[in-house]
């Protein structure tokens, strides 16, 4: 039996948050897609096989949105309200990337969900996190991997510092609210309370640089960009990529 076998996650996130449910999704939980009309935006978005734009093709998409099911839901009206409480009531997980406040001003946030099924969890997926003086700007993923100090060190030494071609902080931000809904579903488990989880794609990148920080404090060394190659695993040796 997979390890999320008996979990069911419904799926509101755009690309900021898709990751996640992929993630879960490969675990054995039931993800159900929530897109809506027109479909979600991250179809529309490259690279595409040939080259021939398709929204069903898009490798973008495909690659975060495999193993889930998929419907399409008007979540802005009335309708649409209703059916999401009806499957709410059916679900373990809840995963969105929009602003906050959002599903509060459509009388869906967590304390409105609790409401429906008392043990929920509640995954959302932000640039900045739901508190704290950033958390209406918005941004891009490119704003969220130059603040969150990745850029500066990737690329080569001698030259300006370099993107990866995908998104990498929405992945990033991805990944870390999989492990939160996880340690959120153990705690669960053993006590019977569901949690809303507060993921900040901003707080995922800056922790992917946990070597880089310290890196001064022990060895009174800057981590700088390295072209091929990966720096911060000793002062002597370097690793390729």
């Amino acid at each position: 039996m997979e390890l999320l076998s008996s979990f069911r996650v419904l799926d509101l996130s755009d690309e900021k948050g898709s990751l996640a449910g992929r993630i879960l999704a490969d675990l054995g939980a039931d993800v159900l897609k929530l897109e809506p009309p027109g479909g979600d935006a991250c179809r529309r978005r490259g690279p595409f096989p040939q080259d021939e734009p398709d929204p069903e093709k898009s490798l973008s998409w495909l690659a975060c949105n495999l193993n889930k099911r998929g419907l399409t839901l008007k979540l802005a009206s009335g309708r649409g309200r209703e059916i999401f409480a009806k499957l709410v009531e059916t679900a373990d997980v809840v995963i969105e990337s929009y602003p906050p406040g959002y599903l509060a001003g459509l009388g869906l946030a967590y304390d409105d969900l609790v409401r429906i099924k008392p043990e929920v969890i509640l995954t959302s997926v932000t640039p900045f996190g739901q508190s704290g003086p950033y958390r209406d700007f918005k941004a891009s993923d490119l704003t969220l991997w130059n603040l969150g100090g990745m850029a500066y060190v990737s690329g080569d030494p001698d030259r300006a510092p370099l993107r990866i071609s995908q998104p990498q902080a929405y992945l990033q931000g991805g990944a870390a609210a999989a492990g939160g809904t996880m340690i959120a579903a153990y705690y669960r488990e053993v006590s019977g309370e569901g949690q809303w989880v507060d993921v900040s794609i901003l707080e995922a990148v800056v922790h992917t640089l946990m070597n880089v920080a310290p890196f001064w404090d022990v060895n009174q060394v800057i981590l700088k960009r390295a072209g091929a190659f990966r720096t911060g695993l000793s002062t002597a040796a370097n690793q390729r990529l």
